[in-house]
């Protein structure tokens, strides 16, 4: 819902976005190009965070975990990085024809909005684990009987464990 919306609202509302103005005078990419080049980076951003996120599926808090470990996943998302910074900045007059990027590529400030969004969703998907666990509390504290029992997968013990603890994980 975040990536969806996000680039509905700036692909509508985008005036506020420094050095984001329409040239009509620009035959080769249109009117709109670097807007274009933006939503596209921003999009592609938001796909490289949301990679650290899906790396736990359970609502963990620290999706940095055990990310040393993995130097397959920092060399696809390094790598993906790279490839994009190289791809919109610095062969934007070569990829202008094919893929209609702005030939001169984006402002630093125009950067720094799109690594902020793409790095909105990192905090998005911390708000909703937050919430996940709020809600698994109340719901395991309104079905507690109070009577001692064994805890079960998804029993009342367990999501309360769950919500209390955010680095614990049921196996």
């Amino acid at each position: 819902a975040y990536e969806g919306g996000l680039m509905v609202f700036l692909l509508v509302e985008y005036k506020w976005i420094p050095d984001l103005k329409a040239q009509p005078s620009d035959p080769l990419t249109g009117p709109k190009s670097r807007h274009y080049t933006m939503l596209f980076n921003i999009f592609v951003l938001l796909q490289v965070f949301n990679e650290y996120n899906a790396r736990f599926l359970r609502g963990e808090w620290q999706i940095w975990r055990g990310l040393n470990q993995n130097p397959l996943f920092l060399m696809i998302s390094i790598g993906t990085m790279v490839f994009q910074v190289t791809m919109v900045q610095f062969a934007a007059p070569i990829l202008t024809h094919p893929l209609k990027i702005h030939h001169q590529g984006l402002t630093v400030a125009q950067w720094a909005i799109c690594i902020g969004f793409g790095a909105g969703t990192l905090v998005v998907q911390q708000i909703l684990n937050r919430s996940r666990r709020v809600i698994l509390f109340f719901i395991a504290k309104n079905e507690d009987s109070g009577s001692p029992q064994e805890p079960t997968h998804g029993s009342p013990q367990e999501l309360q464990a769950l919500a209390r603890s955010p680095e614990t994980t049921p196996e």
